[in-house]
């Protein structure tokens, strides 16, 4: 089986595992044109799955990229679902669609997100980026697997983007919205958020990984999409994102990388090894062999970077068992609801 590294694209990926997608039904969240999701979805049409879900708050953004996806691959299969994951009513209508449909769904790629947004409450007033990135997946995943499992599915797989921001801070078990916003950090906040999708990737693989479900974590690396656009430079360079030593050159590079399909001799994609710079071409990757890679089965619940398991990127509280059992109570408080499995 090939070797997969950060110079490795969502294409070359979908390549080595067109017969494991070959037939499988996708659920992607977050696919606006542009973003890592969106571009897993592109991939991954080009290979006959028998159904392509493509979620998201935004009927005109989902059409946008269907029309695209068929331009290429006519014949794709592929359904639109409008699912605003910070309103748990809208994740509830969702999932009761989803559960409705002929087919049932076998592989969940939970992309979507929000990054460093200024204070704000979901609809149930959930802090907006706990509330979304994880609390909405939750719910989402949850009401979706239970049917999975309830019409027989036995090779199910969660895939939860997480980010090397969660470094940025454990989950506030004890006061998971900031005081109300009154001691908000919107990279704390991030932080939590990011370190919950891999906290509940591990509950699911020991929850229900003798049934068949795997889930892994993962951080597709450091690109520029629509997620940084609450981000203003002054932002970009307090959280470190941009050395201010390195700003020009990284801008520059990026550009390269983007517009003209530039990359280092090496193959590397990244300006700078530490940061992980790379593409959504690139990052898709991780996407994709966390969904379809059957040589990782063995490594239910753990956490990925440039394409390859490794543990040894998370933060020791990301991937805690007791941890992630205490999250998964209180995420069941939060939506009112328990899932036992």
């Amino acid at each position: 089986m090939t070797q997969f590294t950060s110079a490795s694209t969502g294409e070359e990926v979908c390549q080595e595992f067109s017969s494991h997608i070959k037939a499988s039904k996708v659920l992607i969240t977050g696919v606006t044109p542009g973003s890592i999701g969106g571009e897993a979805a592109f991939q991954i049409s080009r290979h006959a799955p028998s159904l392509l879900v493509l979620a998201g708050r935004n009927i005109q953004t989902l059409q946008e990229l269907d029309e695209k996806i068929k331009l290429e691959t006519p014949s794709a299969r592929t359904r639109l679902l409008v699912c605003d994951l910070s309103s748990q009513e809208s994740v509830r209508k969702a999932a009761e669609e989803v559960n409705a449909y002929p087919e049932t769904i076998d592989i969940m790629i939970n992309s979507a997100g929000v990054m460093a947004t200024p204070y704000s409450v979901t609809k149930e007033g959930l802090e907006l980026q706990f509330g979304t990135n994880h609390i909405g997946h939750f719910l989402l995943t949850n009401l979706i697997l239970s049917n999975m499992l309830q019409q027989g599915a036995t090779n199910i797989r969660v895939v939860n983007v997480s980010s090397s921001g969660h470094k940025r801070g454990p989950v506030r078990f004890d006061d998971p919205g900031f005081e109300d916003g009154r001691s908000y950090d919107k990279w704390q906040a991030y932080g939590q958020s990011k370190t919950a999708n891999m906290l509940f990737s591990v509950s699911l693989a020991e929850k229900l990984g003798a049934k068949g479900v795997q889930s892994f974590s993962l951080y597709p690396g450091r690109m520029v999409t629509g997620i940084v656009k609450h981000l203003s430079m002054e932002d970009w360079l307090k959280a470190g994102i941009f050395p201010v030593y390195n700003l020009i050159f990284v801008v520059a590079k990026l550009t390269l990388i983007t517009m003209l399909g530039w990359k280092h001799p090496d193959g590397s994609m990244n300006t700078d090894p530490k940061l992980n710079w790379t593409t959504t071409r690139h990052g898709a990757a991780t996407l994709i062999v966390a969904a379809y890679n059957p040589s990782i089965f063995d490594q239910n619940g753990s956490y990925m970077v440039n394409s390859q398991v490794n543990n040894s990127e998370a933060a020791d509280y990301a991937l805690g068992s007791q941890n992630a059992e205490r999250l998964w109570g209180i995420s069941e408080d939060l939506v009112g609801q328990k899932f036992s499995y």
